[in-house]
């Protein structure tokens, strides 16, 4: 019994903390004949791998470069940039280097890769900084594709990597082949700190049920939502919603029916503007299409097409948690080719959970 549960432990272990170590292509790059070559290369990263994502099984992984990231990125300049006697020696701390994937659309997944690398010369006995950058690349691939988007990785890491490599190239050629007396080396940008290493948006996806209010009606809309929560203010989620609703019987007295249904899908446009994490203002425009189901006092029933246009305003609270309660109140306002109602307004209050 006791081997069995440390087999299963070792199990469990593994699964959780399965690793994938991925070796950068050596592919030769543009130098613009500069002669230097990389001396050193010092990862001073606190966490060593380059981050969590799915592999090409789909299954939660930790990416490493092979062996290890120095000699990994060593090998990959030396290709471009070899030794040589009359070449200065640069010397590279590696301050940042992750990937990063996350769905970014219903059918789309975006994967990044970020470097934040620090160029120094040897001046006498030290080390002098003389270039900092900071660089990012993206992809996106179909969601489905998930041998596609695990190698795009390994591409996302070696492009990002040559392009910080030939803008320093650039930078310091300019300053070699300047007729200053004293070199001043400077930066493409302010780096990045690594506090705020850009981060690709959480996916959202999220059900919701609103109760409809107004004067003539009362009914009730599910939908679905999915959107990604990118560092834009405003953000176009997908939607999908189906309404169902009624002309409550105080509404129908004098029109000569006995009842008036309403069943209708959603197509539109909704966005939401990003007030802070979490709070949502939303805007809408709407087009529901559907049919109504009427039956008069006679009880003689009759099914017309529908058609319309809403607009609609409100707020939307939505936790950053992989799992929670989502709360949202609008006002609305509608117009419709109705045979008994042709207007209306008035407001939803809405529940929800996301996942």
């Amino acid at each position: 019994m006791k081997y069995k549960c440390t087999i299963l432990l070792l199990v469990i272990f593994f699964t959780t903390f399965a690793q994938e170590r991925i070796r950068l292509n050596t592919v030769l790059f543009e130098t613009d004949n500069i002669s230097i070559y990389v001396k050193d290369i010092k990862d001073e990263r606190k966490e060593k791998s380059l981050g969590n994502v799915d592999n090409s099984s789909g299954k939660q992984s930790t990416v490493i470069l092979n062996p290890n990231a120095s000699k990994a990125i060593q090998e990959f300049m030396d290709v471009s940039f070899p030794f040589s006697k009359e070449a200065t020696p640069i010397y590279i701390k590696i301050k940042a280097l992750e990937i990063q994937q996350s769905q970014s659309a219903i059918n789309t997944v975006t994967t990044r890769a970020y470097a934040h690398l620090i160029f120094f010369e040897k001046e006498e006995n030290s080390l002098k900084e003389i270039f900092n950058i900071n660089h990012y690349e993206d992809q996106i691939f179909d969601i489905s594709n998930t041998s596609g988007i695990f190698e795009s990785h390994e591409k996302n890491v070696r492009a990002t990597l040559e392009y910080c490599m030939q803008l320093f190239v650039k930078n310091y050629k300019e300053n070699k082949t300047s007729e200053k007396d004293t070199l001043e080396f400077r930066a493409s940008k302010e780096p990045i700190s690594l506090a705020t290493v850009p981060k690709l948006g959480k996916w959202f996806d999220i059900f919701t049920y609103k109760q409809l209010f107004s004067k003539n009606r009362e009914g009730y809309n599910i939908s679905y939502i999915g959107f990604s929560d990118s560092e834009d203010r405003f953000i176009l989620p997908f939607v999908l919603s189906y309404s169902t609703y009624k002309i409550k019987p105080e509404s129908l007295r004098n029109k000569g029916y006995k009842s008036v249904d309403y069943f209708a899908l959603g197509a539109g446009f909704d966005g939401y503007f990003k007030m802070f994490p979490g709070v949502y203002v939303g805007l809408g425009i709407g087009v529901p299409i559907g049919v109504e189901v009427t039956r008069n006092t006679e009880n003689r029933k009759r099914t017309n097409f529908l058609i319309g246009i809403n607009a609609k305003q409100g707020i939307k609270l939505i936790p950053f948690k992989d799992f929670g309660i989502v709360m949202g109140a609008n006002i609305f306002q509608q117009v419709q080719t109705s045979k008994v109602y042709k207007t209306d307004f008035g407001f939803e209050l809405e529940l929800g959970v996301n996942f």
